[in-house]
């Protein structure tokens, strides 16, 4: 499982935009990663959070219900 650190910056003419700036599988170090983005951030419009990632379930042709 990884843990993306997004970046979103709110625009008020434009729809927001969204970056990964880092990623990791430690949730506490995605914690202080977040800490220390939102620590050194100076940007009022500017925003981190952790999302949890996991890959998609990819489906076989065993798994096809008949």
């Amino acid at each position: 499982m990884q843990y993306l650190i997004i970046r979103e910056i709110d625009y008020d003419t434009l729809d927001n935009s969204y970056d990964v700036m880092n990623q990791t599988t430690d949730i506490n170090k995605a914690n202080d990663m977040v800490q220390g983005y939102n620590l050194i951030n100076k940007r009022e419009d500017t925003t981190y959070s952790i999302v949890k990632y996991e890959s998609p379930l990819i489906l076989t042709k065993e798994m096809e219900v008949a």
